[in-house]
């Protein structure tokens, strides 16, 4: 199951933003990662969070996936794709300083991952 933790002190102006954020995520990892949606985890943790001094807003997300088979030849590509839009989704909802944003890729083996079954 590919999951996506993510972890931040900027606070969504209501519960439905932050679903909001929280859906398009799990829709864009589904398409990036070619997986259905029903396999996608996407989790959102508001915490404190303090960088170089400043509790000015922050994002941590971690992304562990299993590498599309097709994408095996071009791993490189497919990590810049994810990173970018992964990205850009997060300022679009939270509007942060893109180098207030720290991004963590975990590939998985199809062995050591959680196989959806729907």
């Amino acid at each position: 199951m590919p999951i996506a933790q993510m972890k931040t002190n900027y606070k969504f102006s209501s519960d439905a933003a932050r679903t909001s954020f929280l859906d398009e995520a799990a829709g864009e990892l589904s398409e990036i990662l070619r997986k259905p949606l029903p396999a996608i985890m996407v989790m959102l943790d508001d915490c404190s969070m303090y960088m170089n001094s400043s509790e000015d807003t922050v994002f941590f997300a971690e992304f562990r996936y299993i590498l599309p088979q097709e994408c095996a030849d071009c791993k490189s590509e497919f990590l810049k794709e994810l990173a970018d839009r992964m990205l850009s989704l997060i300022q679009k909802h939270t509007h942060v300083d893109p180098y207030r944003i720290y991004m963590q890729f975990t590939e998985m083996t199809r062995e050591g991952a959680w196989r959806y079954t729907g």
